[in-house]
Formats: C-alpha cells, sequence, structure tokens
C-alpha cells in the first residue's frame, strides 16, 4: 500500500525529486524568514503561534493545560499541538523554533509522498506526479511549516486518514477502517471539525453499495477506536469542568463573527450592548463573567449568535441564504492560506497562484464528468472538498480551513494538465 517498489523507474526518479525540492523550499524560507513569519509576539501574546507556546511552558510547568490564560485550565483549543510542543521545549529549550519548523517540513515532505499514494488510488501514477508538484510549489506548503499553526500537523495526519479510506472503501478490509479510526480520532486532537468525516465514508458506502450490516460493523468499529483515541481529553474535561466535552468549548466566536455578511461588524459594539440586555434578563449566562471566564464568554457569544441569525432571518431571509452558502464558500475559496508573502514574493503572485489551482481544479473536475470517470473511489476528493467546505459555513470562514483539502482540487488540476499535454503530444507527432 505505501510502496513504490513496482513503479516506472522515471516516477520514482521524479517524486523523490519533487519531495527534495519542496523540502529545500522549505529550509530555505527557513533560514530567510526566521522569525519574522510568527503571528504575534512573546511580550503580549497576542496571536495563536506565540499563545499555543506558552501554553506549552504553562503545561511543563504547571502541569495544567491552559492558552488565553496561563492560571486557569482551558478547553479552548484541542490539546495535539501544546503537547507536540511541550516534546520540543523539553528536548530543544524554550524556543524550539527551528528543529520545530524542520519536524513540520518532514511531516508534509510525507504528506506529498501520501498524496501520491492517494492520487495513485484512486486515478493513476501519472496524475498523482503532477498533482504532488502543484502541492510542492504551492505557497501555502511552504508557508505552513514556518508556523506554530495546527495546520501542519493536522494535514499530515489527515492525509494518513484519506490514504487508509481510499484502501478501506476499496477493500472493505476491517485493518483499514481501523487505521482510518485511529489517525481520524488523531486528526481530531488537532482540529475537532474533521470529527465527522466519517459523513463522507457513509456517503461513499452508499456510492459503492455497502451491506447495511457492513455498514454498522465497520462504522461501529471507527466511531468506538475514536472515542478510544479520544478518552484521555473527554476524561480531562469531565474531571475538571463536571461536564461532558468531548471536543473544545470555542465555537462562540467564530460563530458570532460568521453572522456578519461580508464580514461587516461596524454595528458590533452597539449590537452588543442590546444582546447583554437580553442574555441578562434571561438568567441563563452570568454576563457579569462575559471576557473573563472561556467557557461563559463562549456560551454568551454562540447565544449573541443565535439571536443575530433570528433576526436575520426574519428580516431578510433570502440574503441570509446566500450568505451563508455561497458567500461563505466563496470565502473559504478565494484567497490562500498566507497570512505573510514567503520570500516576499509580490503578494498578486501568490494571490493568482491559489486562482490558477482553482480554476485548473475546476475546469479539470468539469473535464472529469464528461468524459464520464466520475465513479467508484473518485467521488471521494469530490465529497470530501464539500465536507470540508459545508462542515465551516457556520463559523468564520477563510483559507486556513481549506487548505488540508487543496490537494483535492489539485487532484482535479493534474487531470487537466495530464488530457492537455496528451493532446498537445498527439498533435505534435
Amino acid at each position: 500500500m505505501f510502496s513504490i517498489k513496482h513503479e516506472r523507474t522515471y516516477v520514482k526518479i521524479l517524486l523523490i525529486a519533487i519531495i527534495t525540492i519542496y523540502l529545500a523550499l522549505c529550509f530555505a524560507s527557513f533560514a530567510y524568514h526566521g522569525d519574522t513569519i510568527l503571528m504575534g509576539n512573546f511580550d503580549t501574546f497576542n496571536n495563536d503561534d506565540v499563545k499555543y507556546l506558552r501554553s506549552a511552558w504553562t503545561l511543563i510547568d504547571t502541569g495544567k493545560f491552559t492558552y488565553k490564560y496561563t492560571d486557569t485550565d482551558t478547553v479552548f483549543i484541542m490539546p495535539g499541538l501544546t503537547t507536540v510542543l511541550a516534546g520540543f521545549v523539553l528536548v530543544f529549550g524554550k524556543f524550539p523554533m527551528v528543529p520545530f519548523r524542520i519536524f513540520q517540513a518532514i511531516l508534509l515532505a510525507g504528506g506529498l509522498y501520501f498524496i501520491f499514494l492517494i492520487g495513485r488510488k484512486i486515478f493513476n501514477s501519472n496524475f498523482a506526479l503532477i498533482t504532488v508538484a502543484l502541492m510542492a510549489i504551492y505557497a501555502p506548503s511552504i508557508y505552513a511549516p514556518n508556523t506554530i499553526f495546527t495546520e501542519s500537523i493536522f494535514y499530515f495526519l489527515f492525509l494518513l486518514t484519506f490514504v487508509y479510506t481510499t484502501h478501506a472503501l476499496d477493500t472493505a478490509n476491517l485493518k483499514y477502517y481501523a487505521l482510518g479510526g485511529v489517525f481520524l480520532g488523531l486528526s481530531a486532537l488537532f482540529r475537532p471539525a474533521i470529527l465527522l468525516f466519517p459523513i463522507v465514508v457513509f456517503i461513499m458506502w452508499l456510492i459503492k453499495k455497502y451491506s447495511t450490516l457492513d455498514m454498522i460493523i465497520c462504522g461501529s468499529m471507527v466511531i468506538v477506536i475514536v472515542f478510544l483515541v479520544l478518552s484521555p481529553w473527554i476524561i480531562r474535561n469531565a474531571i475538571i469542568f463536571h461536564r461532558f466535552i468531548p471536543l473544545t468549548i470555542s465555537s462562540g466566536n467564530p460563530t458570532m463573527q460568521g453572522t456578519f455578511i461580508n464580514y461587516d461588524q461596524s454595528t458590533r459594539a452597539k449590537e452588543n450592548i442590546d444582546y447583554y440586555e437580553i442574555i441578562k434578563a434571561e438568567g441563563k449566562i452570568d454576563i457579569s463573567k462575559f471576557g473573563k471566564d472561556e467557557i461563559i464568554t463562549d456560551e454568551a457569544e454562540s447565544e449573541m449568535a443565535e439571536i443575530r441569525i433570528r433576526k436575520m432571518i426574519k428580516e431578510d431571509p433570502v440574503q441570509f441564504i446566500k450568505w451563508y452558502t455561497l458567500g461563505k464558500t466563496y470565502e473559504n475559496w478565494r484567497r490562500p492560506f498566507l497570512f505573510k508573502n514567503i520570500f516576499d514574493i509580490n503578494a498578486k503572485f501568490l494571490y493568482w497562484q491559489h486562482i490558477f489551482y482553482m480554476i485548473i481544479g475546476i475546469l479539470g473536475f468539469i473535464l472529469f464528468v464528461i468524459k464520464g470517470k466520475l465513479k467508484g473511489l473518485a467521488w471521494l476528493p469530490v465529497i470530501s472538498i464539500l465536507y470540508f467546505n459545508c462542515s465551516h459555513l457556520p463559523f468564520f470562514c477563510f483559507a486556513r480551513y481549506m487548505f488540508p483539502i487543496m490537494f483535492c482540487v489539485a487532484l482535479f488540476g493534474a487531470f487537466l494538465i495530464y488530457e492537455l499535454a496528451r493532446m498537445l503530444n498527439k498533435n505534435a507527432i
């Protein structure tokens, strides 16, 4: 399954060359940028990068898993990244950015290999090679290892989940479903939105006409395995917070921000005053602790989001539906996952690289359908793209959440490039 032993020589050489070039680009970016790509600073701890590292320090020093406030246990983030960072701090010291970046680059290089395996399994080795090449020079692929975000490790784990999913669907082998469940659970420790990925598998079961019994057996096993992987986190949350918290309590703010059409929050401060009064009058939430207690703040922001949504549906349902479908989908895909430019390359070039990938991906998919090739496992990347998009629509949508599924867009872009190359070769002959 993971072997390229029987691949043609040119495939092996090109695959190794592409991955080597990718690693060289990553290492060059580390030397070029240093810590300048990090979001936030270590004086104010004002962004994700530095907060995750501080969380690792606190975990080592006190045994507490914290995020916003160093003296308060948190359930605002998943524990995966903090735990990994803590290991690096223990081995390499308080600021292990260089070894951690190298680690992430190696993971994503491995991810390119997994993308090859996925492309080979669903299509063929030629499509897979083109896809790997596209993702190796895709700017966010080089940018991601420079950061201390969840993206790199999650991406690696999700690709492993995807590899095992393709083989599980193709062979109905319980071993592959079990391994897919392990990596799905591990992925959720970094990004909880992936937990419902079995919906994609269920749709594939219907397409492949699995029997009800097989679906029950495979599905039950995956659910049990995922629960076991998450169980230490769930038990910890139950002990500290005295409630069942399988993932996080942090959807309030992203949901609230997502209610503002085109992200125009010019009225938010004024509206918040009214929301505070409504919530206070209801008496369900202690609004006096808003902004001081993570759980209460999340509950209040979730309630505010519900108030805004009810208001939007009542006043302008068409605009609401448009924003929560087309509008947010556009926000998900309209630009690359780049908070800072790599190698100081012009931002417009990096933007148009992403747009180019989107265009060839869409055209490639259309050509794929026209040629009647959309069947069997080929449905998996399509449904996965839809899952990633739709699972984030209730929240604040932007490119960061779509980066791990861009390889599926690249798969169809590779098909277009391959078909065009084949046509040009025929004409040349």
